[in-house]
């Protein structure tokens, strides 16, 4: 295998970075553990994105299931219990953010303290295995981030073969197959913009890894190659950030269960990890909002002229 200069300078890279973070994890020096909140913002941004997209999958399966059993009226309730759900999404992170920056003094035992470990160690999970570890051995990851012509064909075909069939579906009157097609193109659609927001985000990733230097490294050098140079990363490029990936995800999860220093020294704002879980909530809330409403043929023209004839109604 012929090496070239890329090769020498991420192997002098990976050995500098590790002989850097051994240096600083050995001299005890902390700043950059500050640093490991950005990481938290990435993960909950993404979380908060995918919280939406859960809600869409859930209504799909269940949809799925009494398709054959419901009429119009049980499917427009369907709709409406849709559009209400981003609503309540957006409440809840907002009092998660409050509940936060006044957290109980007295620490989580019990149940509380096992449910609260659970659902920290799900998330990280959650994310890391579904936005990399599995794309990344599939060999998906950066086809999230590019898609393409043979993607984009495939693509346009399923969406071309979603409006046969609902056209289809509508004339037969089996309303709940319709919907399921304009919630399967939904669902599709944040899927793609996770994965890319997963790839985007490997720069905060990074960053927000920095007291860990070589997985700093390769986040940002992978991010670089595949955005700036426009070139495909190589199987070792995978291969380290795969084992990046994993390994950051241990250290969050084991920092977050065993009051490690490396979450202890960000602990006090973790409230503003909050703040992105919510912008992650309000941006695919927006997103499924508009392609909900574009799959339904309303366009924010219709609703402007909607709410003004109601204005008129209310004047006379």
């Amino acid at each position: 295998m012929k090496i070239n200069k890329f090769d020498i300078f991420y192997l002098i890279g990976l050995l500098g970075t590790t002989g850097l973070m051994l240096w600083i994890l050995l001299s005890g020096i902390t700043v950059l553990l500050f640093t490991n909140v950005i990481f938290f913002w990435a993960a909950k941004l993404l979380s908060g994105f995918g919280l939406i997209l859960t809600a869409t999958s859930a209504f799909l399966f269940l949809l799925d299931l009494i398709k054959d059993k419901i009429e119009q009226r049980e499917v427009n309730i369907f709709i409406i219990i849709q559009i209400i759900i981003p609503a309540l999404l957006i409440i809840f992170g907002i009092y998660k953010i409050i509940s936060n920056l006044n957290p109980s003094p007295t620490p989580k035992t019990g149940l509380a303290y096992w449910l609260d470990i659970g659902l920290f160690v799900f998330g990280i999970l959650s994310i890391s295995l579904s936005l990399y570890i599995i794309p990344l051995i599939r060999e998906e990851f950066e086809e999230s981030a590019e898609a393409g012509l043979w993607t984009r064909i495939k693509r346009g075909a399923k969406k071309v073969g979603r409006k046969v069939k609902k056209k289809y579906y509508a004339v037969s009157k089996q309303y709940a197959k319709v919907h399921i097609q304009d919630q399967t193109t939904i669902k599709e659609i944040l899927t793609i913009w996770r994965h890319k927001l997963a790839v985007y985000l490997l720069i905060p990733i990074g960053i927000g890894s920095l007291v860990f230097t070589p997985i700093a490294f390769v986040c940002i050098v992978f991010w670089i190659k595949l955005f700036i140079f426009d070139k495909d990363p190589k199987v070792y490029e995978r291969i380290s950030l795969l084992i990046s990936m994993i390994a950051i995800a241990l250290i969050a999860i084991l920092s977050y269960v065993f009051d490690w220093v490396f979450y202890t020294a960000i602990s006090e704002y973790f409230w503003t990890i909050e703040v992105f879980y919510l912008i992650g909530i309000i941006a695919s809330s927006i997103m499924f909002i508009y392609q909900f409403g574009k799959l339904k043929g309303v366009t924010l023209t219709d609703v402007k002229e909607k709410i003004g004839e109601l204005r008129t109604k209310e004047e006379k």
